[in-house]
């Protein structure tokens, strides 16, 4: 004996009974597919993404449609929160913030991509939000992060058993130019222009000047420099304390700093309050910089790599190289685990020294001697 099945029809509106009728049909078309044990044809998937949530539940209670089919056409969005709490820190001392990151990552790219629910998932959409972005001045490096962060929530999807199969997604791939140091000549044009420029990014030209030079002295990340308050300081022994919550590893980090540059950040911080943010970083810091070089006349992109924001960085290591810096200094400096890190990709040659390195090599023959000789 057959089951009868009633499900309300759609009332109160003009076109109540056209929908109605449509309704009628597609659950029909469920019928014979599920008897026939068929997939369900396009047609029928267009109009179960548009149908609302209390009737897919209810499709899926009399066995129209698998529970799987249901979740994916969930708003992808949704799943993000759960996503994010799987996600397990790689430090105990680092929380959330890793998770945070991923998840941030995976949003942004599910909201600028306008994938609503996992059909709506395209490898030629993300390929062309790959080529905006890097368009639009965003490193390999990050976009590689980015798309590395989407990857892991699909797989996560299908491992729950919300979608069927993760769906094939471009890959980054990061050049190993992995950007270079200002030559010193470069940082001084830098600052010039910088101290002297107007208000651009929403940072004055000796704000502008100011951050550039702190980060080249510690070599602070830009997130850590954002993190900063006149609290950070200690003017006293010339230190500066970032707290773990706002560093990449999660560990504390002390930086010290120049006496020139300690006079020039007391003045700067007279009269803040304790706890205000010091340096009102914009997000596009690359865009700022590079901004900042072509005004300065610098070459941003040679044969030895691209200036950046964390170029800044690099020009640390690599100035405390040039001046002959033991390298577990240096390395303590940078705050890198592996001193490899250190030596191979934040210390560059600069203008010279290998001249200089090669002048070094004891002179085994006398110069006057063998023009005397030759003649």
């Amino acid at each position: 004996m057959g089951i009868v099945r009633r499900i309300p029809g759609y009332a109160g509106k003009k076109t109540a009974k056209k929908l109605t009728k449509d309704m009628g049909d597609a659950i029909l078309r469920l019928v014979n597919f599920k008897r026939a044990r068929d997939p369900i044809d396009e047609q029928t998937e267009l109009w179960l993404d548009q149908i609302d949530r209390k009737l897919r539940d209810r499709l899926v209670k009399i066995g129209l449609i698998d529970d799987r089919k249901n979740k994916e056409t969930k708003p992808l969005t949704d799943y993000l929160p759960e996503f994010q709490s799987s996600i397990k820190p790689r430090k105990a001392n680092t929380g959330d913030k890793q998770a945070k990151i991923v998840g941030y990552r995976a949003r942004r790219l599910i909201e600028d991509c306008n994938f609503g629910v996992w059909r709506d998932i395209s490898r030629e959409a993300v390929d062309t939000y790959i080529e905006q972005k890097i368009k639009d001045g965003m490193s390999q490096q990050t976009m590689h992060f980015y798309i590395q962060a989407f990857r892991r929530f699909t797989r996560w999807m299908v491992e729950k058993g919300y979608a069927r199969k993760a769906p094939k997604i471009s890959s980054v791939g990061v050049s190993k130019n992995y950007g270079r140091a200002f030559e010193l000549d470069e940082f001084e044009k830098l600052l010039q222009t910088a101290k002297d420029g107007p208000v651009s990014f929403g940072m004055t030209g000796y704000e502008r000047f100011l951050v550039y030079l702190f980060a080249m002295n510690t070599g602070l990340r830009r997130g850590e420099l954002r993190s900063l308050t006149p609290a950070s300081f200690d003017f006293k022994n010339n230190l500066v304390f970032v707290k773990g919550e706002d560093t990449k590893n999660g560990d504390e980090a002390v930086q010290f700093f120049t006496p020139e540059t300690s006079e020039l950040l007391q003045e700067y911080v007279f009269g803040k309050m304790p706890n205000v943010r010091l340096f009102n970083l914009p997000d596009h810091t690359a865009k700022m910089i590079k901004a900042d070089c072509k005004e300065a006349g610098i070459e941003i992109d040679n044969n030895k790599g691209k200036l950046t924001f964390h170029s800044l960085r690099h020009t640390c290591g690599s100035y405390l190289a040039s001046k002959n810096v033991h390298p577990k200094k240096i390395q303590k400096i940078m705050r890198h685990k592996d001193i490899n890190l250190t030596m191979t990709r934040y210390t560059h040659l600069l203008r010279g020294e290998e001249q200089a390195a090669v002048n070094c090599l004891p002179r085994f023959v006398d110069r006057k001697e063998h023009r005397g000789k030759s003649a």
